[in-house]
């Protein structure tokens, strides 16, 4: 096997290096076999270069089926990671400390939209929250602001 699926996660920039830093996820199953592809650990010495390649729909790796559970049973709680930035953006808007935060934090643009849901489509350069899950720069201003977020959280909040 020469190719792996892998899911377009984050991407960080290196000042140092000049350089982005793109990170994908591969589902643990699947994990060795990327490796190999990859040829082990990275070695400095001897970069190698690889192509990156979007798949069609029909080749993305398929949704779980998930069971319905019994009638009254407990529903788990899904993992924020599996949650769509739309998704995300619309539950931060309506926690009291994501809008402190934006306050504090984001003083201009909250001045200039006054609420929670304008002040993150101004922040992300969108006029609806679902063009988070669509446009890659508003995705990527979203995943930067959600981290600033986490940040100032654990700082002022902790």
């Amino acid at each position: 096997m020469s190719a792996f699926r892998a899911v377009y996660a984050d991407w960080k920039l290196v000042k140092t290096r000049q350089s982005v830093q793109i990170i994908f996820e591969v589902p643990l199953q699947e994990a060795d076999a990327a490796y190999e592809v990859l040829g082990g650990m990275p070695a400095p010495a001897a970069e190698r270069w690889f192509g990156i390649a979007a798949l069609r729909d029909s080749e993305r790796a398929p949704q779980p089926v998930v069971d319905k559970p019994p009638a009254g049973a407990k529903r788990d709680k899904r993992d924020w990671s599996d949650l769509q930035p739309q998704q995300q953006a619309g539950i931060r808007c309506n926690e009291p400390t994501f809008i402190a935060f934006l306050k504090e934090e984001r003083s201009d643009d909250w001045h200039e939209a006054q609420d929670a849901a304008e002040c993150v489509r101004l922040i992300c350069g969108v006029s609806s929250r679902i063009e988070l899950g669509i446009n890659p720069n508003a995705g990527i201003a979203w995943s930067k602001l959600e981290r600033q977020y986490q940040a100032w959280k654990a700082v002022e909040h902790a």
